[in-house]
């Protein structure tokens, strides 16, 4: 038996993708994972916020060592250049895992309703035909 839809809550698994998309953490409140959806958001903008820091003690350093030629100030260039690489990565990655996470969820969000309604509904039966 196929559960009625109309009682039934169901998330579109595009949609909370795409929220995701435009905001970290969105998908996961349209998922009603209002935790996850924290969690996911602190993380990537958090690390965003880290790319943007590092950029800009990698310019002050760049600068800096344009104006003195010290060698300090290119090592403390290539640095801060290695750091915002890095956090370009992580941010990068959290972010797809934010994604997959808020996709995912919209896809099983039904399923422990469905579970639920089905339970109702299985049963065991056995028949047997004998033909003479």
């Amino acid at each position: 038996m196929v559960p009625d839809s109309t009682e039934i809550e169901y998330r579109n698994p595009q949609g909370a993708l795409l929220r995701s998309l435009v905001f970290p953490g969105w998908g996961q409140f349209y998922n009603e994972k209002p935790v996850k959806g924290l969690i996911y958001g602190t993380l990537e903008l958090g690390l965003l916020g880290l790319v943007f820091y590092e950029n800009s003690k990698a310019e002050h350093a760049r600068e800096m060592y344009q104006e003195t030629e010290l060698a300090s100030w290119q090592n403390s260039y290539e640095f801060h250049s290695g750091l915002r690489r890095d956090f370009i990565w992580y941010t990068a990655g959290a972010w797809v895992v934010g994604l997959l996470d808020a996709y995912v969820d919209a896809y099983l969000f039904s399923f422990e309703a469905e579970n639920t309604k089905f339970d109702g509904d299985v049963g065991f039966s056995m028949r047997a035909v004998i033909n003479f």
